[in-house]
């Protein structure tokens, strides 16, 4: 009879063949790349695979936000990134809707997003062309060139609605909240309009 601690560390030892993540003994499937786990000792590295991943335990107030997406997005990602050697940090950014963050060091940022537009073209085929959010000029209405303040949801000459402020979901409990409220009344957390 195997001893309690012997049992644990052979549960215990289940990875993803792909992202080699290691996971609970009760987990068959990996959440990440939707693939059957397999035991460690059964786990053989294959040649020619995406290198490891170089990855940062930087403080994350020292790091800029390259993108937040699904994990599918990410996992692509963070393969390429691998491959051109920046090193990075992923956070669970949206526990509710499954969307993380990948960081990256001020320094790597211009890197890291030819990388990303390479892997925004792939993973939103037609995207050739399109501009950059942090490109757009958001100072006048996009319907009739009226000048907007920092704070307008609606354009005053023609009506424009430029943000809906109805249709908001909390980013804990992932119920509707009015716009711009402080706390959602239903789980009782911090609304933080920024990231939504």
């Amino acid at each position: 009879m195997l001893s309690e601690v012997a049992l644990v560390a052979i549960l215990d030892s289940v990875v993803c063949p792909k992202c080699k993540v290691g996971f609970a003994p009760d987990t068959a499937i990996c959440p990440i790349c939707k693939i059957p786990l397999v035991s460690e000792d059964n786990f053989e590295e294959e040649p020619g695979e995406t290198p490891e991943p170089v990855l940062l335990d930087d403080d994350l107030s020292s790091l800029k936000e390259l993108r937040a997406a699904d994990v599918a997005w990410i996992h692509h990602l963070q393969d390429k990134l691998a491959e051109a050697g920046v090193p990075h940090r992923i956070e669970q950014s949206d526990p509710p809707r499954m969307l993380f963050s990948v960081y990256v060091r001020p320094e790597d940022l211009p890197r890291a997003k030819d990388i990303d537009d390479k892997v925004f073209a792939v993973e939103v085929p037609g995207s050739e062309g399109m501009p950059h959010v942090e490109d757009l000029d958001f100072s006048s209405c996009p319907g009739c060139g009226n000048r907007l303040g920092e704070k307008d949801v609606k354009c005053s000459s023609c009506g424009l609605v430029l943000f809906p402020t109805e249709g908001w979901r909390c980013s804990n409990c992932d119920e509707e909240v009015e716009f711009k409220v402080a706390v959602c009344p239903h789980c009782g957390c911090d609304v933080d309009w920024s990231k939504l």
